[in-house]
């Protein structure tokens, strides 16, 4: 540390050095803001926790520039199997096809993420990483939050301007701030097991075995990886069923392995969790710190990673003077209501995969099966459009004119399409590529079809930045060619207006109240 109650000044302390408060730190930094971030523990984890990640979190590492090293070690665009009481298979689901230019779903290795977004960070000169570092004494001021730390060589004050905590689902930041968690705790418990030196090639499916007996979930991984859960029974304890030969004889119905194959064990309860709120001044909670859900349905870890991705530009805008309290405000406007979502699905998924009542379960299986008879029925369920995608109906967005078309208003508050386009020269690039790191316009011109324009915002130095003509080769934007509309979109990718192309800055000034200063600043083109 600078001293014994040394004073340090940052932008933003990050306490929790997690995947999500690894995420929040590059994010912030990319947008040129200083970074403490502040772990209690000597390093990452070692410990494979979460193990799907989504199109959306697979879009924010790219952006921060480490897919190039995670996508070997990941099992990419995978499915789910279900399986019923006799063993009989009930639903093969796969997420629908790629829209944000990477797979729905995939399998990774938390480890393997969390190191890379380490190093990630080391590279970023605006971060101060601090380990063995614990966050204690929170208190807030009119401008900024003083934070004391701790570590070996004593203590010291964080000032900033802001503190995300991203310190877990026991989170003693919010503990402190005495903000109370909506939900409740699962009965059952369950053990994790991931293990290590499984053969051949691994199928590109999960695989929930609704048993009604001890249910079972598999997952399969790269690199010999593969991870199984089953519920425990009554009676059993953790002391019990962790044993090398407790864990052999659970998963001997699926393979043989020896205790060297045993990467970890652990018995956990799943808690069913939203805080009440995600501010209190200038602190605001974000991952499992701000909400907990069980594992079934593949969220908890991408639901943080949104969470982060949508605060960092806010921050960074307050910082910058450019942006309101009220944007701030946004956060949990838009974040709360689909982490409440992605609970419920947590938990109806749960009650399906755990069910062990004999009637219930023959019940579920011929409903499942029936449901495979309709055809609107078995896409909603095969194609997992049960799992609900953020769509923001309030917040920093501009609701849609009523004159609008369908398909552009449908655009607004939801993610931006990101297709591979072609530019001029021929050469090919990923959309986000020309957005920027800030706000962005497309605008696609009345009768042409098959291409439109990409221009970046004047960045904070008032540069500005020509229109790029690209081609959408893969028809992503079908239905807005030559429609005359424009999208205002987000520097977190998600639209915030849909306009005709003349209305471009009165959809701008619809989000004064959050950013006074956003301007395009439009560049004349010859």
């Amino acid at each position: 540390m600078d001293g014994w109650n040394s004073m340090i000044e940052t932008d933003v302390l990050v306490i929790g050095a997690g995947p999500v408060g690894l995420t929040a730190a590059n994010l912030l930094a990319d947008q040129g803001l200083r970074v403490l971030l502040a772990e209690r523990h000597p390093g990452t984890s070692d410990e494979p926790r979460a193990i799907s990640i989504t199109d959306e979190s697979l879009r924010v590492m790219a952006e921060i520039g480490i897919m190039d090293r995670l996508a070997p070690e990941m099992l990419m665009d995978t499915g789910a199997r279900y399986f019923g009481r006799r063993g009989q298979l009930l639903a093969a689901v796969r997420p629908a096809a790629p829209r944000l230019g990477q797979p729905g779903k995939s399998q990774f290795d938390q480890p393997v993420l969390e190191s890379l977004l380490l190093e990630a960070a080391r590279q970023r000169p605006l971060i101060d990483l601090r380990f063995n570092t614990e966050a204690f004494r929170i208190s807030d001021g009119p401008d900024y939050v003083d934070t004391v730390l701790i570590d070996d060589a004593g203590k010291s004050t964080v000032r900033a301007k802001w503190v995300v905590a991203c310190d877990g689902g026991r989170s003693p930041v919010r503990s402190q701030l005495g903000i109370p968690m909506e939900g409740s705790t699962q009965v059952q418990k369950w053990i994790v097991v991931d293990t290590v030196n499984n053969p051949g090639e691994p199928e590109k499916f999960a695989e929930f075995h609704c048993n009604g007996s001890r249910p079972v979930v598999v997952v399969p991984g790269v690199q010999g990886r593969r991870r199984y859960e089953f519920m425990l029974l009554p009676g059993e304890e953790a002391a019990q069923v962790t044993t090398p030969a407790a864990i052999q004889a659970l998963i001997a119905p699926f393979r043989r392995i020896e205790e060297e194959d045993i990467r970890r064990a652990a018995v956990y309860v799943a808690h069913s969790r939203v805080a009440l709120n995600y501010r209190a001044g200038h602190v605001l909670l974000a991952g499992d710190a701000a909400h907990m859900m069980p594992p079934f349905a593949g969220q908890a870890l991408n639901a943080g990673v949104r969470d982060v991705a949508n605060l960092a530009w806010k921050l960074a805008a307050t910082v910058r003077g450019e942006g309101t309290d009220a944007l701030v405000d946004t956060y949990q406007a838009e974040r709360r209501p689909h982490a409440v979502d992605m609970v419920r699905l947590s938990q109806r998924i749960g009650a399906v995969v755990m069910n062990v009542h004999p009637v219930l379960t023959a019940v579920r299986d011929a409903v499942v099966t029936a449901s495979g008879i309709v055809p609107a029925a078995k896409r909603w369920l095969t194609g997992m459009k049960f799992l609900k995608q953020p769509y923001f109906r309030s917040g920093c967005v501009v609701a849609p004119a009523a004159g609008l078309s369908k398909s552009a208003a449908a655009l607004v508050g939801r993610s931006l399409s990101q297709p591979e386009v072609r530019l001029r020269s021929g050469e090919t690039a990923a959309l986000d590529a020309l957005l920027g790191a800030g706000w962005a316009v497309l605008r696609f011109p009345a009768g042409q079809a098959g291409s439109f324009e990409v221009q970046p915002f004047a960045g904070p130095s008032g540069e500005n930045s020509a229109p790029v003509t690209v081609t959408d080769t893969a028809g992503a934007f079908t239905a807005l060619a030559g429609s005359g509309i424009s999208l205002i979109v987000r520097p977190d990718r998600y639209v915030a207006a849909a306009v005709p192309a003349g209305d471009e800055s009165q959809a701008i000034d619809g989000l004064q109240a959050y950013l006074p200063r956003l301007s395009l600043s439009p560049v004349q083109v010859s």
